[in-house]
């Protein structure tokens, strides 16, 4: 993850809302304001350098020629198919049910913990951790103001919870036994590095490997399950610890950590 300074302005049509909320946008992500004063893009980055947030109707994030912006992406997708009886591979690899405790140890874009805020539903409860606070409070603020066409994707959008955070330094201050499921896609990172659309999302976002001891504070904090998504043939579910339940078709597999199965 890189540290850098984020410019944050409004769009060339400049409203006092707009102005209002570039305000709130920088204070919370320990950015700097400035005024737009009618300038392109291309010159405020020559002057102010790479991120640039702009805030307007829609919230992006600039780097280069690429830009970032909230969307459920294929969550809204996914969540249809669970509605008309379709199977979704992560709840089925998670075995995540009605009411449980989910903690997304890699938030990113929230699209995995949208789908697991679905079907936990209202007696359940969905933790997302992102390291990056840019990320963090974009995404916050796009689950709890963006719409889409579907009831239930709006609902479980609004019960997801964001937390700042490294997700190692989190765990370690939950109580033992405190959530049903903690999951793991670090994979999540790799994938967007070589995408040049999902270029600030590379900058910006955490590429480390997952370590041991965040694998060691998830069966400790999770009653049922840890799950981590990885490449089929990555040699990171023999180094942590998980079992490939069976080899995914696809380029992706999901290792599982069955904690009351192992009797942990």
């Amino acid at each position: 993850m890189q540290n850098r300074p984020i410019t944050v302005t409004t769009g060339l049509k400049v409203r006092a809302a707009y102005v209002e909320q570039a305000h709130v946008y920088a204070a919370a992500i320990g950015g700097t304001y400035v005024e737009r004063n009618k300038r392109g893009l291309g010159n405020m980055q020559e002057i102010y350098g790479d991120p640039l947030l702009v805030v307007s109707e829609r919230v992006k994030l600039h780097i280069g020629d690429e830009e970032f912006f909230f969307h459920p992406s294929m969550a809204n997708t996914r969540i249809k198919r669970l509605k008309s009886g379709d199977n979704d591979i992560v709840i089925e690899y998670t075995d995540a049910r009605p009411g449980d405790v989910i903690l997304d140890c890699t938030l990113g874009l929230g699209s995995d913990s949208i789908v697991f805020a679905h079907v936990a539903g209202e007696t359940g409860r969905v933790i997302g951790v992102e390291s990056s606070p840019v990320i963090a409070y974009l995404v916050q603020r796009g689950l709890q103001e963006f719409t889409v066409d579907v009831k239930a994707v709006n609902e479980a959008m609004r019960r997801v919870e964001v937390v700042c955070a490294d997700h190692l330094d989190y765990m370690r201050a939950l109580p033992d036994n405190s959530v049903d499921i903690v999951y793991f896609d670090p994979m999540f990172r790799r994938t967007v590095e070589k995408s040049q659309a999902m270029e600030p999302m590379r900058v910006l976002g955490n590429d480390r490997p997952i370590e041991l001891a965040a694998v060691t504070e998830a069966k400790r904090v999770a009653r049922r399950r840890v799950v981590m998504k990885e490449r089929w043939y990555s040699k990171e579910f023999a180094r942590l610890g998980f079992q490939i339940l069976r080899k995914s078709s696809g380029s992706t597999n999901y290792g599982v950590i069955d904690l009351e199965e192992a009797g942990i």
